[in-house]
């Protein structure tokens, strides 16, 4: 029995913000962000609009590209690192949006490796017969995430004013990290066929929670007593840190390997393997991937330069864009690879289905 993709849908944000654009809130320049990063622009959405409603319309989306009614949906798995409020998770949300009526919800939080994770939950639900359609949707609001305070009308080209002295200083302080995020959803429509023996192939997935401070938001938890409070903000314990050599370090190692895994488990071989859609976290980690790989751009593709990274969405709006792009083919076996915080990474292995897809 193989799980198939019938459909994907992504959702896209309204407001580009260039890296020229940061230059005004923040000591940098457009040559410091792509040469360390590979991001040329990302996108943001209004105030307003959580994860839930982004997850929301690329749900609908993947539907509309699959043929199938909301309600047929029998599960919704949801990953994010940005939930629309602390407590509770954006899947009963979405599931509300969407008009998902007869489906059960799941919020998993594996962060960048979100998604990854959340496939494979979609493929055991699907395969073991608990579920018959099941949407995997990964969706990430990060711009509450970002340090800018005040200044987003400057971003977004919307005021004149100049950035003061303080708003700059505490956008540059933490410039090493928010340059990289963008807002942005992606969703896929899952489904069974007992008599296939294509689709997702197999998966390794892995946690590993002493390597949880490479990347992390300290404060705002049950840690602290209140988990909120002034006192924190002032610490700016609700933005996240990050060790970034250490996450280089890892990542490239680990997804590469993951990925090699997964081939061998499926008893593939990995020149066979077409397109690896790896998690966007960063161009140059992406480039060390390729290099232990032994492949080139065209294997391991990259959206980074206009989306920035995504997270948990960043996996399905790369494959639908391959997908539009005329680079999945019939037939065409692709890895799904990613590494997050926590520290969670893993790879999925997926055979385009040779013959339509069933709707």
């Amino acid at each position: 029995m193989g799980t198939m993709i019938v459909g994907t849908g992504i959702a896209e944000p309204p407001n580009v913000v260039s890296n020229d654009d940061l230059t005004k809130i923040m000591d940098t320049t457009d040559e410091w962000i792509r040469s360390r990063t590979g991001v040329e622009s990302r996108r943001f959405v209004e105030a307003g609009v959580g994860a839930s409603e982004l997850g929301a319309q690329a749900a609908l989306a993947a539907l509309d590209d699959a043929r199938v009614d909301a309600a047929e949906v029998d599960a919704v798995v949801c990953a994010t690192m940005t939930p629309d409020r602390q407590n509770p998770g954006i899947a009963g949300a979405l599931q509300h949006r969407a008009g998902l009526c007869n489906a059960a919800v799941f919020d998993i939080r594996q962060q960048c490796a979100g998604f990854l994770f959340a496939l494979d939950l979609a493929d055991m639900l699907t395969t073991t017969g608990r579920a018959a359609t099941v949407l995997a949707v990964g969706a990430e609001v990060h711009a509450g995430y970002l340090p800018w305070g005040d200044t987003w009308e400057i971003v977004l080209g919307r005021s004149d004013r100049a950035a003061t002295e303080a708003e700059r200083a505490l956008a540059t302080r933490h410039r090493a990290w928010s340059v990289l995020f963008g807002d942005g959803a992606g969703a896929m429509v899952l489904r069974a066929d007992p008599a296939r023996g294509d689709g997702i192939l197999g998966s390794v997935l892995y946690t590993d929670g002493a390597h949880a401070d490479l990347i992390e938001v300290p404060g705002l938890g049950s840690l602290q007593r209140p988990y909120a409070d002034a006192a924190q903000i002032a610490e700016e314990l609700q933005l996240p840190t990050m060790n970034g050599g250490g996450l280089y370090r890892m990542a490239v190692e680990s997804m590469p390997e993951a990925v090699r895994q997964v081939v061998k488990k499926a008893g593939c071989d990995l020149n066979d393997v077409d397109l690896v859609v790896a998690h966007q976290a960063n161009e140059r980690i992406l480039g060390g991937v390729r290099k232990r790989l032994d492949v080139d751009d065209g294997v391991i593709p990259s959206n980074i330069g206009w989306w920035g990274n995504t997270t948990a969405a960043t996996l399905p709006i790369l494959y639908h864009e391959m997908r539009a792009q005329g680079r999945v083919d019939a037939g065409s076996l692709v890895a799904f690879t990613a590494f997050g915080a926590g520290a969670h990474w893993g790879a999925l292995l997926y055979r385009e289905p040779t013959t339509p897809r069933i709707a």
